[in-house]
C-alpha cells in the first residue's frame, strides 16, 4: 500500500465532506449550495474548511482507535502509526516530523487546559497540561533544526526555558497529589 502526501493547498470542502460521508460521519448533500451556506454560518470558507477537516480528523481517529484495539504487538502498532506519518509526508525529515508532533501535542494541551479549569478535577489534569506544554515547546526547538539561525538559537533558548518551567510545574502538581494521597494513607492507616 502506498500513500502520497496531501497537496500543499489541501483538500476541498467537497473532498472533505466526501471523506466524512465514506466514514458515515456526514449526512449533508455535499452540494455547493450547502457548503456556501455552512461557510456563511461559520464566518467564511476558511473556518468552514477547518471545521470539516477537524471533523474528518476526529472520525479518522476513532477508526484508528477501533482498528488499533486489534493490534497483535507493539511492532504491529508502531508500523500502523508510521502510516500516519507517511500519509502526512513527515516521515523522512526530523524537523517536519517534530513540527507535526508539536502540532498534535498542541491539540492535546488545549483540552487538558480546559479540563484543568474545573477545580474539582484536581492537580493531575493541570500537571498533564503543563507536561503537554513542555513537550510541545521541546518539539518546537527540534523542529527549528540542528543548525538554526541566531534568531532561532535565541528563540530555542527561550522555548527550552519555558519547557523546563512547564515540566517543573507538572512535577509540582504531581507532588501536590502525592502529598494528598500520603495524607490520606496516614489517615486510613495504610501508610
Amino acid at each position: 500500500m502506498t500513500f502520497s502526501p496531501p497537496a500543499p493547498e489541501g483538500a476541498s470542502v467537497h473532498q472533505l465532506a466526501a471523506a466524512l460521508t465514506a466514514l458515515d460521519a456526514y449526512s449533508g448533500d455535499n452540494s455547493p449550495a450547502e457548503h456556501d451556506d455552512e461557510a456563511a454560518r461559520l464566518g467564511g470558507a476558511g473556518p468552514y474548511r477547518m471545521s470539516l477537516a477537524n471533523a474528518l480528523l476526529g472520525a479518522a481517529q476513532i477508526e484508528a482507535i477501533l482498528a488499533e484495539s486489534l493490534a497483535g504487538d507493539a511492532d504491529e502498532l508502531f508500523a500502523a502509526h508510521r502510516q500516519q506519518l507517511i500519509a502526512a509526508g513527515v516521515d523522512d525529515e526530523a524537523g517536519k516530523l517534530a513540527e507535526f508532533l508539536r502540532w498534535q501535542t498542541v491539540r492535546v494541551a488545549g483540552p487538558l487546559r480546559q479540563i484543568a479549569q474545573d477545580p474539582s478535577t484536581g492537580p493531575i489534569p493541570v500537571a498533564a497540561a503543563h507536561a503537554a506544554d513542555g513537550l510541545q515547546r521541546l518539539l518546537s526547538v527540534i523542529a527549528n533544526g540542528q543548525v538554526p539561525s541566531v534568531e532561532g538559537v535565541t528563540a530555542g533558548i527561550a522555548e527550552m526555558k519555558a519547557a523546563r518551567q512547564a515540566l517543573l510545574d507538572a512535577a509540582a502538581n504531581v507532588d501536590i497529589l502525592l502529598g494528598m494521597l500520603d495524607g490520606l494513607q496516614d489517615v486510613l492507616g495504610d501508610g
